[in-house]
Parts: structure tokens; sequence; C-alpha cells
């Protein structure tokens, strides 16, 4: 019998009822856990999407983080390399970008995504839409949800290749709008929502389990989670797929 361990971007087979194979197993997944610490180190808010929901989500997939820009350097670039980064999903503005934006050796080695998250909330939008009297995150969330559909179908879309893992996504901080995509995937894995909040406050201090529990309410009033993204014109197949490819 044996078990397929992935982790970086090497494949090793270990035969479970080997002593060999489970020590050789233990030593990788120390070493792995010292790779994550060093990027820790460096960047933000880096962390599996798993870390606080292994039963709903396999470890070494997504991992969510700030900004990684500002801490670039070639043994950076390797770290994520070893710990088999495929691609970087940035969520930042053109404006963003602008100030601070990725060197061509990470461009080179990574595929890297763009995908806008508008967080411009128009004051006359939200009159218009009656969410002028929500709080300002909660206006910033329902704004995220309902005006950045074509995003998060591309989002889902790049989650739904399995070429591009592992992924990285981000914003500027790694909180707010790499908040939302990431309770977004976990409610399509059916994390419950203590775990994605749990989640959601290892981000920082400033973190509230009400903005998640506002989300999942939005979400909710869609019909679920699942005809929320498919109203973000996301097939049920490629969904299913992305739910297959993800579940532990």
């Amino acid at each position: 019998m044996c078990k397929k361990y992935i982790n970086t971007n090497i494949r090793i087979i270990v035969r479970v009822n080997s002593k060999e194979g489970n020590s050789y197993l233990e030593e990788l997944l120390m070493d792995c856990d010292l790779l994550l610490e060093k990027i820790r180190a460096k960047v933000h808010n880096f962390r599996d999407l798993a870390e606080f929901n292994q039963t709903y989500i396999k470890p070494d997939l997504i991992y969510r983080s700030s900004s990684p820009i500002e801490a670039q350097s070639p043994e950076l670039l390797q770290d994520l390399k070893e710990l088999g980064i495929g691609s970087l999903v940035d969520l930042r503005s053109a404006v963003e970008i602008g100030h601070s934006s990725y060197n061509d050796d990470f461009i080179n080695v990574f595929n890297y995504f763009w995908v806008h998250i508008d967080i411009s909330m128009p004051h006359e939008v939200l009159i218009r839409e009656m969410q002028s009297e929500l709080s300002f995150y909660q206006q910033f969330c329902w704004y995220t949800l309902f005006y950045n559909k074509p995003q998060i179908r591309r989002i889902f879309d790049i989650l739904s290749r399995p070429e591009n893992y592992s992924i990285v996504i981000h914003c500027h901080a790694g909180r707010d709008r790499t908040g939302v995509i990431s309770s977004l995937i976990l409610l399509l894995l059916n994390a419950p929502e203590p775990n994605i909040i749990q989640d959601y406050l290892a981000t920082d201090e400033y973190t509230q389990s009400e903005d998640i529990e506002y989300i999942v309410q939005q979400v909710e009033e869609q019909g679920g989670i699942m005809e929320y993204l498919k109203s973000c014109e996301l097939e049920q197949e490629t969904l299913e797929r992305l739910v297959e490819r993800l579940k532990p």
C-alpha cells in the first residue's frame, strides 16, 4: 500500500507500512514546517488556508497572504518554489501595483494573475442599493460580493485549473479582500462558520467575527454558496471539480 504525499515541487511516494518511509515523511514534514516559518518571517499573514480547516481542505494547495512584494529576494523566490508555489493571484488595484510590483524574476518563475477586486464603493451606489446605513466593513463586504462577480468568477476559474497549483492569493495586507475570497473558498468546501472565523481572526487584531458572520449571511440570502457562485456565472461542473480537487 502506497501513499503519495505532495509538498514542494517533488512528488514522493512512501510506503505507509514502512518505518523508513514514515521516518522520511516525518523529516519532510519538519523541513516543510521550517520552510513555512522562513517565509512567514518575511511575509506578513502568509499561511496555509488549511491551517484551521484541514478537515475541509487539503494542505499545501492554497495559501493566503499579504503582498510578498516588499520582501522580494532570490531567497524568497527559492523558498516559494520549494514550497511548491506555481501561481500568484494579486487582488490589488492598478494604483497599488504602480507603487509596488513584482520584479521580472518572480513574473518569469510563477504564473501571475492580476484580478483587481474593486473596493471603490461609490456612495451613490450604496444609496441606490440601500446599503448606506451599513457599517464600513459591511459595505466593503457587500460591494465585494455583489460588484465584483466577474472577478470572483475569474478567481474560481483559476482555482479550477490543476496546472496553477499551488496558489498564493494576496491583496495588500492579506486581510480584507483576501479574507472575503478565502471565506468563499471555505464556504464552498462546507467549512463551518467558526472555522472560517478562526482563520480570519488569525490575520490581525483589527478583525472581528461579525465580519465573517455578515459574509455568511449574505451568501445564505442568495440561496447558499453554490447558488451565489453560479450567480457569478460559474458552472456547477466547474465548482464540483474544484471541490473534488480541494477536499481531503
